[in-house]
């Protein structure tokens, strides 16, 4: 980061993470991530993964000896490992018994929970015991669950889609994972499948070689197989359910011929069950986006700059990224973050905002107005509408997650601390507040803002920095501080700059109009050099 490689970047590992944030714990290194030992302890580094043998142990003690490394310093190391290890290290013969099934069902759980409904048009979910359902798609018998590389485990037991399926579904393959081409004899299986059922289940998504650790994917595009295959079962049936497996984001080129889509991205062990519960009703959908899903590749931020240079990597985006980006652009979106739909609905009302002493508190009324039960992640976003730096249109600062009976209403309680309305002054290397007007929206993705408020912040005080003749007028008007404020009164320059600041015009230019301009303005200079003599 800025010419410095992590793994011996001092002011990442000792100066931000041990003296800012207080951490007391191990730092590690990812595997092959050390170029330098001896820079490494140095910066802070404790353990590097993996070993690498006596060869490198011997530069480390060669350092020490010659006096290029303190042996403080090493120790300091050595003695974060012991403690880790004093800490954490077990008999390697004992075992800890556990309950395997209460295990599984907890991975149910948190998939039923996770699964995200994105389409749903004419409720062609969930599906009815009458209706007869084609299953297609070889990820419904061979499921990506989980990532790829090393973040494979070794599961007790994987439910398939396909072993879980219901009694009144039939299966078609439809395609092949280890190849992107169409097999005509598994797709037109799949058609004569899909021309005889109600109800068209396909299974789709990205197989594991296409995504995985160690490289940069270059398209967000499904196999060429799989979306011919959606295309096609489209015209023959229409009433399709689209079930995606994918680690991120996909273009969908067929969206508008499908009815449902389900994002299950990678969902674990008990994937086969938590699928079905979601597309038979048995549970209520209520997962949500923490990604945006764009029309296309071309419309992400990174598009056209990232992976360019070979040795460096400009983060050209700054702030502006995932939603952020496109709402500042109100660029269209295929859906947006923080989506998610349910089998129910749900009206949001009665918003009250309150600042206490250094929080801000933010209650609102949620009743589900359907038929059945459900969930429903309520999203809190905050835009600035004061600070003197560049800003999100909005940021998402809070959420809660409220389970509804039919007809019932909560009320729902979120807190914003000062952080919530902070940002990072590089230059003073601080986060700062602005106190000013703000707007607090709550919705239920960040497209569907349901409830608006203006709001006021006054928790902290405007930093008094340095004031000086090229310090913008606007600036010195509009600070909250007290002793700016007593300064403009006791040297006559708030009785000078009123009148002028009763003028929009006048607001407007002073936003960019320096002190040492109010003598061209007409404004008396000892007024102007009182004020600064007074800050002073």
């Amino acid at each position: 980061m800025n010419g410095v490689l992590d793994s011996q970047n001092q002011r990442l590992l000792t100066e931000i993470l041990r003296n800012e944030w207080g951490f007391e714990g191990l730092v590690m290194s990812d595997w092959g991530a050390v170029a330098d030992h001896v820079a490494a302890i140095k910066a802070g580094l404790d353990l590097e993964m993996p070993g690498k043998g006596q060869v490198y142990v011997n530069e480390i003690v060669t350092a020490v000896k010659a006096g290029r490394l303190q042996e403080s310093t090493l120790n300091r190391s050595v003695l974060r490992v012991l403690r880790m290890v004093e800490k954490w290290g077990k008999d390697a013969a004992t075992t800890e018994e556990y309950d395997k099934e209460e295990q599984h069902n907890f991975a149910r759980q948190v998939a039923d929970e996770s699964i995200i409904l994105l389409q749903n048009k004419n409720q062609q979910l969930p599906l009815k015991k009458s209706e007869s359902v084609a299953i297609i798609g070889e990820l419904a018998a061979k499921p990506r669950f989980e990532g790829g590389g090393s973040s494979h485990v070794n599961a007790r037991y994987l439910v398939t889609p396909l072993q879980a399926a219901p009694t009144n579904a039939q299966y078609a393959q439809g395609y092949s994972l280890d190849s992107e081409q169409e097999d005509e004899g598994l797709l037109n299986e799949a058609l004569q499948l899909a021309k005889s059922s109600d109800k068209v289940i396909i299974f789709a998504g990205f197989p594991e070689e296409m995504e995985t650790e160690g490289f940069d994917k270059t398209s967000i595009s499904l196999p060429l197989n799989q979306n011919r295959l959606i295309e096609q079962v489209a015209q023959v049936n229409p009433n399709i359910t689209v079930v995606l497996q994918n680690g991120s984001a996909l273009e969908m080129p067929w969206a508008g011929k499908v009815g449902a889509i389900v994002e299950t991205y990678l969902a674990g062990e008990a994937v086969g069950e938590a699928t079905w519960d979601i597309l038979t009703g048995k549970v209520n959908p209520s997962g949500k986006l923490s990604e945006t899903f764009p029309l296309r590749l071309q419309d992400n931020p990174t598009y056209g700059t990232f992976g360019k240079d070979h040795d460096q990597e400009d983060y050209h985006e700054g702030i502006f990224v995932g939603y952020r980006y496109y709402d500042l652009h109100e660029m269209p979106v295929l859906f947006p973050f923080g989506h998610g739909l349910s089998y129910t609905s749900f009206e949001y009302h009665d918003l009250v905002v309150q600042e206490g002493t250094d929080e801000v508190n933010v209650s609102l009324q949620v009743t589900n107005t359907g038929e059945v039960a459900g969930k429903e992640v309520v999203q809190l976003y905050v835009a600035n509408h004061v600070s003197r730096v560049e800003m999100p249109v909005k940021e998402l600062c809070n959420f809660a997650k409220v389970d509804l009976q039919p007809g019932e209403t909560k009320t729902v309680e979120m807190r914003l601390s000062r952080r919530a309305f902070s940002w990072y002054d590089v230059n003073n290397e601080q986060w700062e507040a602005d106190n000013g007007r703000y707007e607090i929206m709550l919705g239920s993705s960040s497209r569907d803002v349901r409830l608006t408020a203006d709001f006021k912040l006054t928790i902290g005080v405007d930093p008094l920095g340095e004031v000086t003749e090229d310090t913008y007028i606007g600036e010195v008007w509009n600070s909250n501080n007290p002793k700016i404020q007593e300064a403009l009164e006791k040297s006559g320059l708030y009785d000078a700059l009123k009148p002028m600041m009763a003028d929009d015009a006048w607001v407007a230019i002073s936003a960019n109009m320096p002190l040492r301009s109010l003598t061209a303005a007409g404004v008396d200079e000892e007024k102007r050099e009182a004020f600064l003599k007074e800050l002073r």
